[in-house]
């Protein structure tokens, strides 16, 4: 089985989402954030704030090129994973990508709760709305290339791994 990847901004589900698809499936599940904590031993936004968010991109395109050359597992990439034209060849070869897009207004009330966590959305909750608006419009071009799509604005995240299952059957199919 090829890789079943998960893409999306940040609060889109990937993770829980993610988890739930691979306990569906029996198959293993990867998070490139959790691999680049337990490698450096740095939570995401600890590590942004010590070496910087240059450094952190730099430590989950390693996770990524990590991550593209097993197969057989679901794996949440980090919001910040675009795929650009060389990565959407690596993902393309080994395995399908799953934008899992969630409107802004579904982002604001799932990430103002846990600010702390986001970096890159600053601690002000008056400004998440702007920062949202301004990172999904440079990024959703890129999320939009992928291979499926699923709207998580109001599912939960067992939901949503059902209807990945019968997205992944229907894309399937339509390949052979």
């Amino acid at each position: 089985m090829r890789n079943i990847y998960l893409i999306g901004f940040m609060g889109s589900g990937k993770t829980s989402t993610g988890r739930a698809l691979a306990k569906k499936l029996g198959v293993p599940f990867a998070d490139t954030d959790l691999l680049v904590e337990k490698l450096s031993g740095l939570a995401a936004p600890d590590f942004i704030k010590k070496r910087g968010l240059k450094a952190f991109r730099a430590a989950e395109n390693s996770v990524f090129k990590k991550v593209t050359r097993s197969g057989g597992s679901v794996v949440a990439l980090g919001g910040g994973i675009m795929p650009t034209a060389a990565r959407r060849v690596r993902l393309k070869n080994s395995g399908v990508t799953i934008y899992l897009e969630c409107g802004e207004a579904a982002l604001l009330k799932r990430l103002v709760k846990d600010l702390a966590l986001r970096p890159l959305l600053g601690a002000d909750p008056s400004g998440t709305k702007r920062a949202i608006t301004r990172l999904l419009k440079k990024r959703r071009p890129y999320y939009e290339k992928a291979d499926l799509k699923l709207d998580t604005s109001k599912l939960t995240p067992d939901a949503a791994a059902g209807k990945i299952g019968r997205l992944l059957g229907k894309y399937e199919k339509s390949l052979r």
